[in-house]
């Protein structure tokens, strides 16, 4: 599985941006994003989901995918998860079978209703 410093330096290069580059457009140190793309970072030490969005911005890549390979859930994510606790917990119960079924209904309607 990709980490979040593997991810950060892979879309980083796809951009040609330095760390130098990148750590100045976030307003961070390039030697931490130099730790953080390196995965030398203690888990109370990986980057905050501010920061996180920042690079994200600075990078045009997904908020969401660098926050979760950070294993930080989007606060969005969170707000949703604790205002319909049951409903996620049936949603962690299904098979993958069944997940995969259940998402594909729902892309299904969600073009319908376009």
């Amino acid at each position: 599985m990709t980490t979040i410093g593997q991810r950060i330096r892979e879309i980083r290069k796809t951009r040609n941006l330095t760390q130098r580059e990148l750590a100045d457009r976030v307003g961070i140190n390039f030697t931490y994003l130099s730790r953080v793309e390196n995965d030398r970072l203690d888990d109370e030490q990986t980057p905050r989901e501010e920061t996180l969005q920042k690079i994200a911005k600075a990078l045009d890549a997904d908020p969401d995918e660098l926050l979760l390979l950070a294993r930080r859930i989007p606060d969005a994510y969170r707000d949703r998860i604790l205002s319909r606790p049951g409903v996620f917990r049936k949603l962690l119960n299904l098979s993958d079978t069944a997940l995969e079924e259940l998402v594909g209904q729902l892309e299904e309607r969600s073009a319908a209703s376009r």
